[in-house]
């Protein structure tokens, strides 16, 4: 109680006696990094302030004009003028220059920066002081990209890739081998099909930057190879901004397109969650019972599902985003209060006229070349997305040497799916089949983290305590396929003929997860020969993750009637369910599958020891190891019930993790520098919950089935890395780097001979991967007195890949024995086709390309971004038997931005974007020994083009 008089006394005796708030930011004037711990001092005052280890100070003054003074350690001293307002915040960015002998003579400062990098210059610093290899991109360059979410952000970083807008590749590889962690603390992803977090569901303004880590270090997670890709939320805030921005887009094939699918659904569908419309009317363990058995409660339980199973024509309206942020200080002598909040929506349509879902064979005659179909599917799927976020960040520093954070997180996505689809089948009951479904896809995330930040003398120690809950949801996947057959009159009729794959069917897919991490990190600093700096850490990690995944199906049949309809709603009419008294008409039955209801749990636990070891003031050698112990346990049965687990371990393993990083750094002209980094680690990749189960899981969209193999293993890697690295001027850079991986066991996704539309994960022996990669980023010259106003940067990266699998150490399962993949390769070879012992890796693409132009004109307001992206032809599903493989087609990216900004204290800013520019088509074809490519899947959305103003108070 008194502690609470005490504050509100202070807080109306600073209104009795008002003053000046000076809040500023040290940093280094070569590096752009902050300084902590530097001495400001008011000239003729015996008042001041000590930089936090942020760089961050506040100073109260009566108004007046001041004299600051700075003193740091190997700087030069600096002096600033100031005027004082009362009741106002002054905000100072205060740049201070090193003494030049001492970078010369000694190589490097003694000062510990805060590594930043929130800004180009920030990020060159952070990358250039880092001591693994590392990419990245600040929050200034994403401004200048007019990146929408951190997906598109993270395919600008050097050797990176997204597939579908979502999911990171690094490096080429698939996303089973990157890892995706929010402010250092792994989250889980929705989507049951991946092993990464969507990277759709961060927008921008959420983020303060974004960082690629490419080698491992001890202290970092064990399970990646490719990269371990950080998002840092905003951080405590030096000055008050008040933000809100509203945009609107058009897309060449969805806005305003009068045969745009969709249904009516729930009255909640635009804040991406179902108001209960969609629930399952029916308890999910309720019994149908048998039309045979006159019982009226079938027809009551059948009338109780939604009646909406058709897609109707509608017209939509422009995408549509809004976001709004809000972040302040508070400054109470020996504490200080940040807070951000910010919260964005997001409304897109899509419509993809034409899309394709096609399966070929190879012929059953080794001399014809030319690809056999199978099923040739072609229609409309038309697609309304709803995004919405909400982020609140606080942070308390007291004193100088301790921050406590408490960040908490949701984000909420919504999707609604129509499609009518025709598919002609081929091979087996040559048929014509009309295909009409309905899909909401709704899923969440809730995450809070706190953690905390102390300088105890020679000790830094970090924790971090992170509770998420996550949760995906299909509720109500409508699906209805009709026989198309034509008359001996010419007319169209429809029949559920069952023999060739008619049926109504709906599904309620549900999956929760829930995931608990906690860490601990010490860092204790001591001299070395020299006195030189050395760093000493160790630290504690646990992570706990519990999924819990139902899926109820159940099928619709219509008893004792020839009449058959095109029109889904027709089978939910109240005239046409089954009524014991009349006994036709539709009627329900379940048939849930029993493998397709699991609970999985895993816990990994870790511990390091590493140590930071300067050789010399100019070569330090990080070495170290990490310990992981990873355990899985599933409950679940197959479908027959003939097998069942209980709480069974699946995956229990213990693994040391070494790490050896060298890098030398070699001093230039000015603050010019180069680094040479070499690095040898091991690595790790575990099976995700959905590929260690027996679980089957259908797509009734593209009528493809993914099967679980509970018999996997982990992945080992091995990883060999060399990197020169050349830092010139404040944002330019050159980069070359060779690497090498090695893969023990890698997980891979095969199809099945017999079954041309279902996949399933196996290991398949040893696999090499070899790449280069080059980065360049240039700054055009100007003329002196334009420097201050005038940028143009350009830059561009590339990776090289080059990656093999040994197909003789593949084992798949032919039905009645197990066969080398070379072997069942060669018994399906084409005459004169050739079968080596390796093949590409799974999901590796062999090259990615990364191109921007950026040039601002800071005295007009104006900014012009150009950005280019494109990865090779990969892997993406490995055939089988007569099954060819099919590979990724090239997606050649183009977009650009351009902003401006208005009014005498620019408040205002207007931006217009365009995406897509190229206008083209994403597609996965068949690729076999001498036949034309044949179209896997193919998606076409057009161009879109968006306009957006955005008001800020700083």
């Amino acid at each position: 109680m008194k502690k609470i008089i005490l504050i509100i006394t202070l807080f109306y005796l600073g209104y009795a006696f008002p003053q000046g708030t000076i809040r500023g930011e040290i940093k280094d004037s070569k590096t752009g990094l902050a300084v902590p711990f530097a001495k400001v001092k008011v000239e003729g005052l015996n008042a001041g302030a000590v930089t936090d280890f942020d760089g961050l100070f506040n100073l109260k003054l009566n108004e007046g004009n001041y004299q600051l003074i700075i003193n740091v350690l190997d700087y030069e001293e600096q002096k600033k003028s100031i005027q004082v307002t009362n009741n106002k915040v002054l905000e100072l960015n205060i740049q201070i220059n090193p003494f030049i002998k001492v970078k010369e003579l000694e190589g490097a400062t003694v000062v510990a920066f805060r590594k930043t990098a929130n800004t180009i210059a920030g990020d060159d610093a952070r990358r250039r002081e880092s001591t693994n290899a590392t990419d990245g991109i600040s929050k200034e360059q994403m401004k200048a990209t007019g990146d929408g979410d951190v997906g598109e952000v993270a395919q600008r970083v050097t050797g990176v890739s997204v597939e579908g807008g979502k999911h990171v590749y690094v490096r080429g590889l698939g996303d089973r081998y990157t890892k995706t962690i929010l402010n250092g603390m792994e989250i889980p992803g929705l989507d049951p099909d991946r092993n990464t977090v969507q990277m759709d569901v961060f927008p921008t303004n959420l983020i303060d930057n974004v960082t690629v880590y490419k080698t491992f270090t001890p202290n970092l997670n064990g399970d990646f190879t490719g990269g371990l890709v950080d998002i840092s939320t905003r951080d405590f805030p030096l000055k008050k901004t008040i933000s809100f921005s509203a945009g609107f887009g058009f897309n060449t094939e969805s806005t305003f397109n009068k045969n745009f699918l969709s249904y009516k659904g729930g009255k909640t569908d635009f804040l991406a969650f179902d108001d209960g419309t969609r629930a399952l009317p029916v308890s999910p363990t309720a019994k149908f019972p048998d039309p045979t058995q006159n019982d009226e409660t079938l027809s009551t339980m059948t009338k109780s599902f939604n009646k909406t199973m058709a897609p109707q024509k509608t017209k939509n309206f422009l995408d549509q985003n809004y976001s709004f942020s809000y972040g302040d200080q508070l400054n109470l002598k020996k504490i200080d209060y940040g807070y951000n909040v910010v919260l964005n929506y997001r409304l897109t349509n899509r419509m993809y006229d034409s899309v394709q879902f096609n399966e070929y064979r190879k012929s059953t005659l080794s001399n014809e070349t030319d690809l056999t179909p199978f099923n040739k599917a072609t229609g409309t799927l038309c697609e309304t997305d709803v995004l919405w976020t909400i982020l609140f960040g606080q942070s308390v520093k007291i004193g100088k040497k301790s921050k406590i954070s408490l960040v908490l997180f949701h984000t909420q996505n919504g999707k609604k799916s129509a499609s009518i689809i025709k598919s002609v089948n081929y091979e087996i009951n040559p048929s014509t089949l009309l295909k009409q479904s309905l899909q909401y896809n709704q899923r969440s995330i809730s995450n809070a983290q706190l953690n905390g930040s102390h300088s105890l003398n020679k000790w830094k120690v970090e924790w971090k305590l992170s509770p998420t809950y996550s949760k995906i949801n299909d509720p109500d996947i409508r699906s209805t396929i009709l026989e198309e057959i034509k008359g001996d009159d010419g007319q169209i009729y429809y029949d559920l003929n069952k023999s060739v794959g008619s049926e109504i069917r709906r599904i309620y897919r549900d999956l929760t997860e829930i995931n608990l991490s906690g860490k601990i990190d010490f860092k204790y600093q001591f001299n070395v020969w020299d006195s030189l700096k050395s760093d000493f850490s160790f630290g504690i990690i646990d992570t706990y993750k519990k999924r819990n995944f139902t899926i109820s199906d159940y099928v619709f049949d219509v008893e004792n009637t020839d009449k058959f309809s095109s029109d889904p709603n027709f089978y939910f009419q109240e005239e046409n369910i089954w009524t014991s008294e009349r006994d036709q008409g539709t009627y329900g039955r379940g048939e849930k599958q029993l493998a397709n209801t699991f609970v999985a749990t895993q816990n990994v636990m870790g511990f390091y020891l590493m140590n930071d070891l300067p050789i010399t003031t100019n070569w330090k050698v990080i070495y170290g190891a990490r310990m992981e112990k990873g355990n899985n346990t599933y409950t679940g049965q197959n479908n027959s019930g003939s097998v069942k687990y209980n709480k069974q371990t699946v995956l229990d393993e213990m693994n040391i993790l070494p790490s050896l990083n060298s890098v030398v750094k070699i001093p230039g002209k000015g603050s010019n520098v180069s680094n040479i980094r070499t690095s040898y680690a091991k690595t790790l990749a575990r099976p995700s919950f959905r590929e260690i189960s027996v679980a089957q899981i259908y797509d009734p969209i593209q009528n493809r089935r993914y099967n679980g193999n509970i018999e996997l293993k982990q992945t080992t890697i091995h990883n060999l890395d060399l990197r020169w690295e050349y830092f010139y001027g404040r944002t330019e850079l050159l980069s070359a780097s060779v690497f090498y991986k090695r893969f023990i066991n890698p997980i891979e996704i095969v199809s099945f001979d017999l079954a041309p539309n279902e996949v399933k994960p196996v290991n398949a022996g040893t696999a090499d991967v070899y790449g280069a990669e080059v980065e360049l980023r240039k700054a055009i010259g100007f003329k002196k007195e334009h420097q201050s106003h005038l940028s143009f940067v350009t830059g561009i990266n590339f990776t090289y890949v080059v990656s093999r699998i040994d197909m003789n150490k593949v084992l798949i399962n032919k039905g009645t024995e197990f066969v080398t993949e070379k072997s069942l390769r060669e018994e399906n070879a084409r005459e004169g086709e050739e079968i080596g012992n390796y093949r590409p890796m799974y999901g590796q693409s062999p090259f990615i390309l990364n191109a921007f132009t950026t040039f601002k004109n800071d005295k007009l307001g104006l900014i012009f971004n150009l950005s280019y992206n494109v990865q090779g032809k990969k892997l993406a599903i490995i055939g089988v038997g007569r099954l060819p493989d099919v590979y990724e087609i090239p997606f050649h990216s183009l977009n650009c931005k351009i902003g401006k900004d208005l009014g005498q204290k620019k408040f205002w800013n207007i931006s217009i974007a365009a995406q897509n520019i190229l206008n083209r088509t994403k597609t996965r074809s068949y690729i076999s020994h001498q036949a034309e490519n044949q179209i896997y899947d193919s998606f076409y959305q057009g161009m879109t083009f968006t306009a957006a103003i955005t008001y800020t108070i700083k």
